[in-house]
């Protein structure tokens, strides 16, 4: 299943691809991620990889192979996430609109029995709780 959507976020576009390409943040607006740990040092770039651990449903925990797959400084970041036979393809986008962001998410889940409808509710949250996070730094 795919989905796109789009947000303007109220801050420059360094801004936002910095925040947004800090995997070591997306604990602090994705509420099942609890830590995630690269095997590489920063900066990231095509090819950095690492393990995300998320609370699923009923409290359990899995553990997600994350690669990046595409970055373009300012403009596009692409991920990779497999966990077992669920593969979660994500590229954000970003383009710079007068003082504001507008940040799209393309995103396609392959192997999972999740409904399309929460999967769509699911990246809408995620893409909102993000939003507020970076809108609220200094």
């Amino acid at each position: 299943m795919k989905m796109e959507q789009s947000i303007i976020i109220a801050r420059p576009v360094a801004s936002v691809f910095a925040h947004r390409a800090s995997l070591e943040d997306a604990r602090k607006w994705q509420t099942e991620v609890l830590e995630t740990e690269l095997a590489s040092v920063a900066p990231i770039a095509v090819g950095t990889q690492g393990t995300e651990r998320r609370r699923e449903a009923k409290e359990q925990m899995s553990d997600w192979a994350i690669e990046v797959t595409e970055f373009e400084l300012n403009r596009v970041l692409g991920i990779v996430r497999r966990c077992g036979p669920v593969q979660i393809r994500e590229r954000h986008v970003f383009i710079a609109d007068e003082k504001n962001t507008r940040y799209t998410a393309q995103v396609e889940m392959t192997g999972s029995p999740l409904p399309a409808a929460a999967f769509h509710r699911r990246t809408v949250e995620a893409l909102t709780r993000f939003k507020w996070w970076i809108e609220g730094q200094a």
